[in-house]
């Protein structure tokens, strides 16, 4: 997740009753006048386990530089702004107006993934409130920082247990820490701490299970908590020597057994909590999803088992994330449709199904340029067998069309734009120019990291169609 000088561990509360609260309204409003014309984007978080935001508002950065987002939630949550890539991220509440100014390094502002060199969004808010949730959570995640800076090593390398109660009392005598589920920034404050004290407590895991895990609340809504439960329980059901493999294989590989694989684990005290034991369930499914010992159709039945029989209703958005992305391989890509020279919808589908080797540029890179009169030369050869694509994703498309008018004439294969689908890239981990991919014509991602023009994609070409060898003109020749 992106942040504004991100704290090192975020966290809220939301009560189960929250739940059912009704939705109150929010407003974000403000000024970037580095992005008139833009888009700006607030995105939510209401799955912490994968941490998926989803698009709650947006509005266009007028002419001024100034624009407003409204949301209606019930509860306290983490939530993003987003201009193009470059993301801040704050805590909204219920009822509460925000005013903020948003900067940027304009410099970085161009990139791709500008959060890769540190070009998030600078959010600030003329109006300092000391009481504000925010400023509150900035000043404790800041400290909690450079105190892990300064003790870390001691406490992860050196195991020094004098270090971890050192750390622990210096946070206690600053700030208030307690283990108090029902006030937002106390919870924030606890699981927070709860980071370093799980490395000093390893030894442990019963009284780290008893101070943390073994109560009444799931803190779904709290980043700090859901931090805490992943690294606790990622690998949990493979690892535990309170579980055996013989459970797992019976109630996944042989028969896909639900009621019998909950009631097992039970018998595990650090799962005794059945509501955090179906959440470490789910976790762990999707997990043993890529392992190869367990039945992956088996694992996608025990979820969807799961989500229509759960009596935790909290549970059914991160299983449809864990669904959505173990069979996003098998499931249709979304149709992927950029833009020409002329302003008009290019689908992928045109290319008559062929492969399609994509390279991503801009136009002032020079590397990219250099690197298309190498594309030219494979397009002339095999340029019937496999499609060319340029994709070329400049900010503003009037950089767009001026390199079409300076180059277009070199080069003979599609040159499009992407149309401000930054979505499409990130999803693809394109960050650096030039990049390349190979997808199909159903916009599905075929090979992330293709051989590139100057290293290795002669050969790739050269084995994948190799060129058909004249045969002898005799009846009686066999090949």
């Amino acid at each position: 997740m992106s942040r504004v000088a991100r704290p090192l561990f975020i966290a809220l509360f939301v009560g189960f009753a929250a739940f059912g609260w009704a939705q109150r309204p929010v407003t974000v409003n403000g000024t970037a006048p580095f992005a008139k014309g833009e888009e700006i984007r607030l995105l939510v978080f209401d799955d912490l386990l994968y941490n998926i935001p989803t698009v709650a508002a947006t509005d266009k950065i007028d002419k001024n530089g100034h624009f407003k987002l409204s949301y209606s939630t019930n509860r306290i949550q983490l939530v993003q702004l987003a201009i193009r890539t470059s993301k801040a991220e704050f805590f909204i509440v219920p009822d509460h107006h925000y005013n903020f100014s948003i900067d940027v390094d304009t410099v970085l502002f161009q990139l791709i993934n500008p959060e890769k060199y540190g070009g998030y969004l600078w959010i600030t808010n003329p109006a300092t409130d000391t009481s504000d949730l925010n400023y509150k959570i900035n000043r404790f995640s800041n400290f909690f920082s450079r105190a892990m800076d300064y003790y870390g090593f001691r406490i992860t390398v050196d195991n020094d247990v004098t270090a971890c109660d050192t750390l622990n009392q210096l946070l206690h005598e600053r700030f208030d820490i307690q283990n108090n589920p029902l006030n937002f920034y106390q919870s924030y404050t606890y699981y927070t701490c709860g980071q370093f004290d799980r490395l000093c407590r390893s030894k442990s895991q019963s009284d780290f299970y008893h101070k943390y895990f073994d109560n009444d609340y799931i803190q779904y809504n709290n980043p700090a908590y859901m931090t805490l439960f992943r690294e606790s329980y990622t690998g949990y059901l493979y690892n535990s020597r309170y579980i055996s493999k013989d459970l797992l294989n019976t109630t996944i590989n042989d028969e896909p057994d639900y009621l019998a694989l909950f009631n097992g684990l039970g018998r595990d005290p650090m799962l005794a909590n059945e509501r955090l034991r179906e959440l470490v369930i789910i976790l762990n499914l999707s997990e043993l999803f890529d392992n190869e010992e367990f039945d992956r159709g088996n694992v996608i039945k025990l979820l969807q088992y799961i989500k229509a029989s759960t009596h935790f209703p909290e549970h059914i958005v991160f299983i449809d994330h864990v669904l959505e992305h173990i069979t996003l391989a098998a499931a249709p890509a979304r149709p992927l449709v950029f833009k020409d020279k002329k302003g008009k919808k290019a689908p992928i589908k045109q290319f008559d199904k062929k492969d399609i080797y994509v390279q991503v540029f801009q136009s002032d890179c020079f590397e990219c340029i250099r690197e298309m009169t190498l594309i030219r030369e494979f397009n002339k050869k095999y340029g019937d067998k496999i499609q060319f694509l340029s994709l070329n994703v400049d900010p503003d498309r009037e950089s767009y069309e001026q390199f079409l008018k300076n180059y277009g004439e070199m080069f003979d294969w599609p040159i499009l734009y992407f149309d401000g689908n930054y979505d499409w890239l990130l999803e693809n981990g394109v960050e650096t120019l030039p990049e390349y991919l190979i997808i199909n014509t159903d916009g599905q991602l075929l090979q992330r990291y293709p051989p590139e023009p100057e290293v290795g994609l002669s050969d790739y070409l050269l084995r994948r169609f190799p060129p058909q060898e004249e045969q002898p003109d005799n009846p009686l020749f066999r090949n």
